[in-house]
């Protein structure tokens, strides 16, 4: 695998970023503009694609106009690109035209989904689109998804088969969501709610789990109490690793505030502080009882997905990989993908359990 931007027949890669006028778009055209990439961005509102352009230092960006509601358009606009990059909210609501669209354009396509409800379809209805039209898929690619997924095929190499995965992404900062997330959350707030599917005996399952009601977090004396909390991962470990159960879990405080979530508290969501830190702890306990843990660290959720999402975009360009949908460890050694990412204070570790 490689981290260079450059694309084998000698030219760079052309990034196409639909929904760059969103907080994790905006961090997405910073990090591009830094490999010295000039997008091309597509949407509906020209005057605003501009002003995100140059907020981004990328003056020089081509500008193509699509509405989600017209697919002819928005693939043309998407004609030409290497790779599209997707970071919209709402992905149930709002995802499946700009995926369509990349792979009927003959682009590869990624982008920065949290949903289960959205990835199942990317696996289920749009990888054999993607595999007849020759071209690779990965989505859901957060600070969440894409280390939960490499983590757990780390570690679950570490312990006896099958392994046993419970996950949960802790907060460290004092920062708030992006409205953007909100708007995920409300557009699948009854998913959200019932903690989606967890992996158990083989297939994907709905309703509470028994087992991992407490997680004692690092650094923390106490356990906390956590609650099922629906993450991508769930679906994507099992495709390349040999497991047992998997399952996602949240701080139960947490997802009780969601009981109260409407959707005129939208309006008085602030934009995101600078502290966003936070913790991805994923938990592999072996057939015969051990277990190990890792953990990934990160100084800012949404900068740090989009540095995720770039650097899978480069790699769909550069690298030669299997068409169809892939999960993030199907399509890149676990290992390297994480290591590559220090040069941004994004750190990870697995350790045994005692």
């Amino acid at each position: 695998m490689t981290n260079s931007t450059q694309h084998p027949n000698g030219h760079r890669p052309t990034i196409a970023v639909y929904g760059a006028t969103g907080h994790t778009g905006g961090y997405v055209l910073h990090e591009l503009r830094r490999r010295s990439l000039t997008p091309i961005l597509v949407g509906r509102n020209a005057t605003r694609l501009q002003v995100a352009a140059a907020a981004a230092g990328l003056p020089d960006a081509e500008i193509r106009l699509a509405n989600l509601d017209d697919p002819a358009t928005l693939t043309t606009a998407l004609t030409d690109a290497d790779v599209v990059i997707s970071t919209l909210p709402a992905y149930v609501a709002f995802g499946e035209p700009v995926l369509a669209a990349a792979i009927a354009a003959g682009a590869h396509y990624t982008d920065t989904s949290g949903e289960q409800l959205f990835l199942r379809k990317v696996f289920d209805e749009y990888g054999p689109r993607a595999e007849a039209a020759s071209v690779t898929i990965l989505g859901g690619i957060t600070n969440s998804n894409l280390p939960g997924d490499l983590l757990g095929h780390l570690a679950a190499r570490e312990v006896a088969a099958p392994a046993e995965v419970v996950m949960s992404l802790v907060t460290r900062g004092e920062g708030g969501g992006s409205r953007g997330s909100a708007e995920t959350v409300l557009a699948g707030l009854d998913w959200f709610r019932s903690g989606g599917w967890h992996f158990a005996d083989g297939a994907l399952r709905t309703g509470p789990i028994d087992r991992h009601a407490l997680m004692t977090f690092p650094g923390d004396a106490d356990p906390t109490v956590v609650a099922k909390f629906q993450q991508p991962p769930v679906l994507t470990i099992p495709r390349h690793t040999d497991v047992s159960f998997v399952a996602g879990v949240v701080e139960a405080d947490m997802l009780a505030q969601l009981a109260g979530f409407t959707p005129e508290l939208l309006d008085a969501l602030p934009e995101p502080s600078t502290d966003l830190r936070y913790e991805l702890v994923l938990d592999a306990i072996g057939a015969d009882g051990t277990a190990v843990r890792g953990v990934l660290t990160g100084p800012d959720a949404y900068r740090d997905t989009a540095i995720m999402a770039v650097e899978a975009a480069t790699r769909l360009a550069t690298d030669d990989l299997k068409p169809g949908a892939l999960a993030p460890a199907e399509a890149f050694d676990p290992t390297e993908f994480l290591n590559s990412l220090a040069g941004h204070d994004i750190t990870w570790q697995i350790t045994p359990v005692r």
